[in-house]
């Protein structure tokens, strides 16, 4: 009987555990595999390049979301 091969993950196929600057949080960042679901949230330029002063690392889905409504609701 044939095992089934060994699989080995890598920092490159597996998504990061970070802990968000803005509420404290543990979530998933995919962003190091090419796939995380910020990549679809939509934010201006200058909300993006604020983000960048007030925080180094990434946020949770909940505060993103939060600073993307924010933003929607700027822009009507």
């Amino acid at each position: 009987m044939r095992k089934k091969p060994l699989e080995i993950k890598t920092v490159e196929t597996v998504s990061e555990k970070l802990c968000c600057e803005s509420c404290g949080k543990e979530f998933s960042c995919g962003a190091n595999v090419g796939k995380c679901w910020c990549f679809t949230v939509e934010l201006k330029a200058e909300k993006l390049a604020k983000l960048g002063e007030d925080f180094e690392s990434c946020l949770c889905k909940n505060c993103l979301g939060k600073l993307a409504t924010n933003n929607a609701k700027n822009t009507n």
